[in-house]
This record gives C-alpha cells, sequence and structure tokens, in this order.
C-alpha cells in the first residue's frame, strides 16, 4: 500500500484504529507492537558543544582564532551528541534501517524550525535560524574508532597530543574536547552502542539533511534545515541498549544554533523507510514515514535552551623568574640551606639559584684555577668551575637563553685566547677560554626522580687527590655533600636527610634543562677536561666561547613551543694558558640574558 493511501485509510479508519490498539495491548505482548507511543526512546538527551546562540561565534575579546568549530565559545559551529536507549530489540527482525532528528520549536504538534532571524529571512548581527549544515557528511571510520572513543565509557577520548608535556593537559583529565578528535581523524559523526560494558561503532550509516517543516500555515517556516536522516541497509540493538549518535562539527559541516529560546528535536527509530523526495506534488516527509506506521522506537523529544553566554575579563600579566649564581639549593642539606640567603632548614619546589653558599661570603664570584697556588692557571692542567641558572616563565612559545661577555684579560690589555664559535676539547698547554651545559642523559635511569634527556650533570672533574674544578659549592672548608657525586642524578635528595620531594607541588621536577635544547656548539660540557687523567665519564668534555657575544649576545639554549617550568642549567667554563701567556691576574663577567616569546 502506498504511503498516501496508507495514510488516507489511517484517517477513515481512525476509531476502529483506537479500538483495535486497546484490544491487542490487552491479549498480545508488547513486543509485537512497534507504535512509538508503546516504545519510547529512554534515558535520552542531548549535548551541544555550545549553547551560544547561533549568531555568536567568537570569544570573550571578539576573536574567532580562539572559538574553533566545536569549541563553547562557537554557537555557529556546534556538534550535537544524542543518547539514548532503545525499547525494542532490533537485532534480528525489526532491524533498523534510519533514525531521524527533526529540529522543532514545539514538542508536538506540527514542525517548525527553530530561529529569529528578523522577519525569517533577513539576518541580522544578533538572530540565527537553526541550520543543519552537513554538505560533506560522512561516517568516522572504524580504523578511527579508537582515536575518537574510549570503549570503556562511551566518551570522547583524549586525542594524541594529550601529554604531560603538553600544556593543556590537566593531571586526571581522560577526556578531550570533542573539538580535538575531530581534527584527528576523518569524518563527522559516529553511531556507537554500549554491548554489555563495551562501546562499539555501529557501522553503515550514511547521512542526509532536509527541511522538514509544516506548511506556512498557521506558523512561519524558516526553510532552513532543520533534520538529519541516518540511513543503514539494516543494523539493529538489544532491548535497553544504551546508543549514542555524535554528530561533530568541523569547518565545513555543522549545526547552528538558533539565536534564542528553548526547541526541541524529535527523535525516532524505522523498521523501513521511503526515501524523502522533495519534487513537486508528490513530496514524501519526513512526516509520511511516521505516519507509514515504520517506527520502531520513538515519539519522543529532548529539549535545549539557547542562553547568550557569560563573558567573564580578566588578564595574565607576563610573568619570568630567572636567577644566576653560583650554588643549586637542590644539592644543599637542610642545615647548609639554612646558611644561604634563603635562610629556610627547608627545600621548595623551585628555589632559586644562590649566589654564595654562606650568607655574606662574595656572591656570584668563582676562583679558576689551582687552590693550592692562589687560583692560578698551569701549562699541565685543564681547570674548570661552574655556575647555574634557572628559569621559569609563562611564555607561551617558549624562551630562548643567551650569554654575553668577554675572554678573561688582565689590567695590561693581555687575554687568554677564546675557543671560538665551534666546540672543542680541552687542550693544556694552549690558550684556551671556552663554556658550555652540563646535562647528562636520565631517560633510563633508575635513580633519577624523573626522567629527562638534558637533567644536570653535578660530577666534577677530580683525578685522585686533585681537584682541577673548583666553585662556590666545591670549598673543601666546607664540604658541601654530594656536589662532587657523579652518581647524583636526583638532585641531592639521598644527601639531604629524609626530605621527601613527592610532597612538594606538582610542578616540581628532577632539575633539568628540558624542554629547553642546547645549541650544539654548547651540549657537550659534561666529562672529562684533561683527557687522561680526570674523573668525568668516559667521554671528553667541549666547549666553545664566541669572542662577538659581548657585542651580540649568544643563544645557548631555546624552545619554541611551550612555557618554560624551572628549568636548570649547569653552566661549565674551562681555562688553560701557554708557557707564553703574560702572567698576570685574569678575569671576566659572563651574563646571561633569558628572553621569553609570548
Amino acid at each position: 500500500m502506498s504511503i498516501q493511501k496508507l495514510k488516507s485509510t489511517l484517517r477513515r479508519g481512525s476509531m476502529f484504529g483506537l479500538v483495535a490498539a486497546f484490544v491487542v495491548s490487552a491479549f498480545a505482548p508488547a513486543t509485537s507492537i512497534f507504535a512509538d507511543s508503546l516504545n519510547p526512546l529512554t534515558e535520552r538527551s542531548l549535548t551541544l558543544s555550545s549553547s551560544s546562540p547561533g549568531w555568536n561565534d567568537t570569544d570573550g575579546s571578539g576573536n574567532t582564532t580562539y572559538a574553533p568549530p566545536n569549541s563553547g565559545a562557537n554557537g555557529k559551529k556546534t556538534g550535537n551528541y544524542f543518547s539514548f536507549k532503545v525499547s525494542t530489540d532490533t537485532t534480528s527482525s525489526p532491524t533498523i534501517k534510519a533514525m531521524s532528528f527533526q529540529y522543532c520549536l514545539a514538542p508536538a504538534g506540527k514542525c517548525y524550525a527553530p530561529g529569529n532571524d528578523a522577519t525569517h529571512g533577513t539576518d541580522t548581527a544578533t538572530t540565527s535560524d537553526l541550520n543543519v549544515h552537513y554538505p560533506s557528511a560522512q561516517e568516522i571510520s572504524n580504523t578511527d574508532f579508537n582515536t575518537v572513543i574510549d570503549s570503556s565509557n562511551g566518551n570522547v577520548k583524549a586525542v594524541p597530543g594529550y601529554t604531560n608535556n603538553n600544556p593543556k593537559y590537566l593531571a586526571g583529565h581522560t577526556t578531550a574536547d570533542p573539538a580535538e578528535a575531530a581534527k584527528n581523524v576523518a569524518g563527522n559523526f559516529i553511531v556507537i552502542w554500549d554491548n554489555n560494558g563495551t562501546w562499539e561503532q555501529s557501522q553503515g550509516w550514511t547521512a542526509t539533511t532536509s527541511n522538514e517543516e509544516a506548511a506556512a500555515s498557521p506558523g512561519t517556516p524558516t526553510g532552513q534545515q532543520n533534520a538529519i536522516i541516518l540511513q543503514n541497509s539494516g543494523t539493529g540493538f538489544p532491548a535497553h541498549a544504551a546508543v549514542k549518535v555524535l554528530f561533530f562539527a568541523t569547518t565545513d559541516d555543522y549545526i547552528t544554533n538558533p539565536g534564542e529560546g528553548a526547541f526541541f528535536v524529535k527523535i525516532n527509530t524505522f523498521k523501513d523507510w521511503t526515501a524523502l523526495s522533495k519534487v513537486a506534488g508528490s513530496e514524501v516527509s519526513l512526516q509520511d514515514n511516521i505516519d507509514s506506521g515504520n517506527v520502531i522506537d520513538g515519539g519522543v523529544t529532548v529539549a535545549n535552551v539557547m542562553n547568550q553566554s557569560i563573558q567573564i575579563t580578566t588578564k595574565v600579566l607576563e610573568t619570568m623568574q630567572f636567577s644566576v649564581g653560583t650554588v643549586d639549593p637542590n644539592t644543599l642539606t637542610d642545615t647548609q640551606l639554612a646558611a644561604t640567603k634563603l635562610g629556610a632548614p627547608q627545600h621548595g619546589s623551585c628555589d632559586i639559584i644562590q649566589t654564595a653558599l654562606t650568607n655574606g661570603d662574595p656572591e656570584n664570584v668563582l676562583q679558576l684555577g689551582d687552590q693550592g697556588s692562589e687560583s692560578s692557571l698551569s701549562v699541565d692542567h685543564t681547570y674548570a668551575t661552574h655556575s647555574y641558572w634557572r628559569l621559569s616563565s609563562n611564555s607561551s612559545a617558549g624562551a630562548t637563553v643567551y650569554y654575553s661577555g668577554h675572554t678573561l684579560s688582565n689590567t695590561s690589555g693581555d687575554e687568554i685566547k677564546p675557543i671560538g664559535v665551534n666546540k672543542t676539547t680541552s687542550k693544556k698547554g694552549t690558550e684556551q677560554f671556552g663554556l658550555a651545559l652540563s646535562t647528562k642523559d636520565t631517560t633510563s635511569s633508575t635513580n633519577a626522580f624523573d626522567k629527562a634527556s638534558y637533567a644536570v650533570d653535578y660530577s666534577v672533574d677530580r683525578a685522585t687527590g686533585k681537584n682541577y674544578e673548583n666553585a662556590a659549592d666545591t670549598n673543601d672548608s666546607v664540604s658541601v655533600t654530594g656536589v662532587d657525586d657523579s652518581t647524583l642524578l636526583d638532585n641531592g635528595a639521598t644527601h639531604s636527610g629524609s626530605w621527601d620531594y613527592t610532597n612538594l607541588s606538582g610542578s616540581y621536577h628532577t632539575p633539568r634543562l628540558d624542554p629547553l635544547v642546547p645549541k650544539a656548539n654548547y651540549s657537550d660540557g659534561a666529562g672529562k677536561i684533561n683527557l687522561t687523567d680526570g674523573q668525568g665519564g668516559s667521554t671528553n668534555a667541549q666547549f666553545a666561547f664566541d669572542p662577538l657575544s659581548d657585542t651580540i649576545p649568544t643563544a645557548i639554549a631555546d624552545e619554541p613551543n611551550q612555557v618554560v617550568d624551572c628549568v636548570t642549567a649547569k653552566m661549565r667554563y674551562i681555562a688553560n694558558m701557554a708557557a707564553t701567556t703574560p702572567a698576570g691576574i685574569y678575569t671576566t663577567k659572563v651574563n646571561y640574558i633569558a628572553a621569553p616569546q609570548y
């Protein structure tokens, strides 16, 4: 029987139909009836990616950059996520061949699409009609299912890139903005269902949109697309199964919210479907399919309301903490720490670098050379010293650290030759002055508090009975525990009593340069400086020094993509003299410059 004939018959026999329905429901099982009124979809809901009106697609500053499709600020290009439980078992017969989602102004009666465009045709800056805009609707492939959906709960899952190293990461955050998921896969809608606790994809759906409104009288249609029809060759779900239908918003495919007020979405599932046709005089509408008796579960609505967003404005000012000094508090015991300017017998999560080991000592002064001979150089040995710097900044585009300085020189104008812009090993008996970052890779270490590619190397070059590296924190009279320990991978945690790193704030990590990356010519400051008689590990350290750095600062480490959180560097310096180097007292000052990018 054709749809038109069926509709006519139903109208003529409406009283008979009422009686028959009563009799059957009294004497036959309910499962034999596929009337939407007896088998409604239950536990249904609709979640919008944004409840902003459709004319509002900017952030608080009026900027679209931070209001992309599927985001909370964008009412023009929203995603709609339906969830419900089916009432009828459709795993065998009947199977579901279509689902419809029809957006209306009212939950019952004739359907007119929501919207407030002036006179329903003249758009203004603060009006919009609902519009289902899916010209390239495509089902997300099953190969991308695990990228988008967490099969344990059916939620949109965290996508690749949501890690501890990502500034957008939140501890304990297991789901991501659906907009992020949509960016990482092809397709813009998916149907999933709960199979005894494991969510699976229902495949083979195609989506079309249409305008499914009543005639102009008594209401006024908007003429916009207000219905989504999903079709399948035949699929099913067990009775009471939970189903989710997720429509994501992308740049080209999206749903525009109405400009104001409430709207309702009528949902139905069908055991058969007659394709909609808009040929004049022979239109087959969504209502025709509903009237045909092919509805399995449905006759129900979900509701939502458009609201203008609450705009909150504040400002995060640029912040930066950059400390340069000769002592890293993380290497000190509680007693030693109390003697510094910090004056507190406990460690913080990001203590600033100290300028002296003991309060009252000369600040940021290093004695380079043989400590048994008034810090003098020798043609027989290379000597070294070291300092530290620590940087934190909220600059979203990272930071670069530079050095600026001159080589060692005396008051007569004599200079020790700088090594140059290309790194090289130390050569005793040859004039050299250079610097480099002293780091070690702890990614495979079992001792490190956490892993780092460029953790601080606290070891020094020490031969039996000889110390060729002297610094403020290696004074023999003070005897700083642990600083000379080449196995020190966790900031001296093993040397500072019962201090528990895990009780510090979440920003704490092993002192390291990461995420800054050292520049190639300054990356190898860890290792031996006397090549054969040192104990600086199995590798030879290499150093460089740009003689033009006092005019144009030279970059030594940078990170261009993210904030830098308590990064720490150990700077190591070496000097060598030649037999012909003029006598005198040689000094220099090296400045460090942190330049954050916003």
